[in-house]
């Protein structure tokens, strides 16, 4: 579920060309069609016990250039490279939950509620709904989404999300106590021309903390690019640009 959400965030504009709602955050979210096996990512894993001590701290990296099970690296824990035995573990691990990552991303968004709550004579911010359904643990219609858009290059400048208070999933043995999301797709300013996934850099932050059993892990994604996703990954084989 974890992978599902951050997808999700960086792979936005995953969202049917035909929806109805706003016709420049239609616009916009178009060239992004496609986008969810294009994005590559560097996750840190703080594990802390009760007490709040940390009882370890991973760096993964999701790679859908690669193909099966080298999608995902276990790059180091507590800072040094992983034995053969964890490294085992690990990726048996990831590709057991990565067979439950939806296919199209489309499933959580609501597009045709997007509302705009605010706007500048550069841009309009939305709120955009989110959807939820029984196969996902993380209740979303929680989870406050909101996107800027640039009005004179129909660029999505800015995807931030937070929530309200924290959540209970898991049949209440576990909740998210925490969403910090705030990408800048276009740090600078996006292009007059050709604004879209191919220019985007996104930059901002990216935080999760989901409490369990009394322990908290966290999680924070870095190092976000673009790259030609491998066969298996669901994409084509058309240069990344």
């Amino acid at each position: 579920m974890r992978l599902a959400l951050i997808l999700f965030l960086f792979g936005l504009a995953a969202v049917p060309a035909g929806a109805t709602g706003s016709p420049l955050l239609n616009r916009a979210a178009e060239p992004w069609l496609g986008e969810v096996n294009r994005w590559a990512f560097t996750m840190q894993v703080r594990k802390l016990d009760g007490n709040g001590a940390v009882k370890e701290v991973r760096v993964e990296r999701f790679d859908p250039s690669q193909p099966g099970p080298g999608r995902w690296e276990l790059v180091s824990v507590d800072g040094r490279p992983p034995t053969e035995a964890r490294r085992a573990s690990w990726q048996k691990a990831k590709a057991r939950r990565f067979l439950n990552t939806p296919k199209s991303l489309a499933e959580f968004l609501d597009l045709e509620n997007a509302r705009a709550v605010s706007a500048t004579p550069q841009a309009v911010r939305y709120h955009l709904p989110m959807r939820s359904g029984h196969k996902w643990l993380l209740p979303l219609e929680q989870v406050v989404l909101t996107v800027t858009v640039n009005k004179a290059t129909a660029a999505i400048e800015r995807v931030e999300a937070a929530l309200d208070a924290p959540v209970h999933v898991v049949l209440g043995l576990g909740s998210i106590v925490d969403v910090d999301f705030d990408l800048r797709l276009y740090p600078a300013a996006p292009p007059v021309r050709d604004a879209g996934p191919a220019t985007a850099r996104p930059a901002g932050r990216a935080h999760l903390v989901v409490g369990k059993l009394g322990e908290r892990s966290e999680y924070t994604w870095s190092d976000l690019h673009r790259v030609t996703p491998a066969p298996e990954a669901g994409g084509d084989e058309k240069p990344a640009g």
